[in-house]
């Protein structure tokens, strides 16, 4: 398996996630906030199946919100024109770097059907 960044998302935001998982913070801690951004944001709202992709996800890597601070840490991010797509691409590759296969796979497709998604639904409307 070769995953790479998308072009659009920071390097230091998975290096970050690798910083942060190998100090003990989950995956599924991290996904708390990048889910509750997007849900602030309504970034994928008006896409087709982003609520089914969310929700598969949710199923599979149960939210955890053990992590107050760091929920509120990645909303932040968002003030830095960060976006849910790009903390989602970091996080499965930093899952990958950690050797999370399985759960970098997941949020990986996850991440490719809301892209994919979000691109279909804009060429829809127009």
């Amino acid at each position: 398996m070769n995953i790479k960044l998308d072009k659009h998302t920071p390097d230091s935001l998975a290096s970050l996630f690798v910083l942060l998982m190998e100090e003990g913070i989950t995956p599924n801690q991290i996904l708390t906030g990048i889910v509750r951004l997007a849900t602030d944001t309504k970034e994928l709202e008006g896409t087709i199946v982003s609520a089914d992709c969310i929700r598969f996800l949710l199923s599979t890597m149960p939210v955890d919100t053990s992590a107050p601070g760091l929920t509120e840490f990645v909303l932040s991010l968002s003030k830095e024109g960060v976006t849910p797509l790009m903390l989602l691409d970091a996080l499965g590759f930093a899952c990958y770097i950690l050797g999370l296969f399985d759960t970098a796979s997941l949020i990986r497709l996850t991440y490719q059907r809301l892209q994919a998604d979000k691109i279909i639904s804009q060429m829809l409307r127009d």
